[in-house]
């Protein structure tokens, strides 16, 4: 480990056969070489396992590029690296409950407590506490949200990219996802489904979010961590 990191925390929740997701899309891992398959046509002489994934871009942990919804905007594999590893800006709100719409005031009260100005040139992580109901219930719509009013006021401020351990940030009732149009159409890049950001309460930390390199892709799972200087 680097001298100046002093703890590495994972940001990213795990990717699995038939987990749960915003669409309900089917998330399938099945086995295309097994050990015992091919112990036996080999006679013995070698073992090994290898798994075929079917899953959507936009499933788990994962990055929207703007292609999401700018037919002209980047795809995830030319989104550059340094608008992905940055420094993290940690904005609290979990004292918002669920259905209620992140304000600006909630974003200029929680920016003024973490004693940062929300700006650009870093990872603007709104933490709502919601990945404790991750996968449970009516998970997908039962939280905060951030509206329209607040996506173009975090624009204006120029922010590099935003991320959250929401689901989705637009109001469950506004199934047009205006929320993510203001941001994507922006060239603004989004991270969903964050966990472990109570252990980034008062720290300093570099937030890394890498995709796979995809041609035309609109979105991505990703291995979120937080490097903690």
């Amino acid at each position: 480990m680097l001298p100046s990191i002093r703890e590495i925390v994972d940001l990213s929740h795990e990717l699995y056969d038939g987990m749960p997701n915003i669409g309900g899309l089917p998330v399938v891992f099945f086995p295309i070489k097994t050990f015992e398959g091919q112990r036996t046509i080999s006679g013995g002489k070698v073992a090994y396992e290898s798994r075929m994934l079917m899953l959507a871009e936009h499933c788990g942990t994962h990055l929207d590029a703007p292609r999401h919804f700018d037919e002209g905007g980047l795809p995830v594999g030319e989104v550059p690296l340094e608008r992905l590893v940055l420094p993290g800006h940690l904005l609290d709100l979990t004292h918002k409950r669920n259905g209620e719409a992140i304000t600006v005031a909630d974003f200029e009260r929680a920016a003024a407590k973490s004693g940062r100005a929300i700006g650009g040139g870093t990872a603007l992580v709104c933490w709502t506490g919601c990945d404790k109901d991750w996968g449970k219930g009516n998970w997908t719509r039962e939280r905060p949200f951030v509206p329209v009013e607040s996506a173009r006021w975090l624009v204006e401020r120029g922010i590099t990219l935003f991320a959250t351990d929401l689901i989705g940030m637009d109001d469950p009732a506004e199934w047009w996802w205006p929320t993510h149009a203001t941001w994507l159409k922006s060239n603004v890049c989004m991270v969903q489904q964050l966990c472990n950001l109570h252990r980034l309460a008062g720290k300093e930390f570099l937030f890394v979010c890498l995709p796979l390199k995809m041609r035309d892709g609109t979105g991505c799972p990703v291995r979120a961590a937080a490097l903690v200087m």
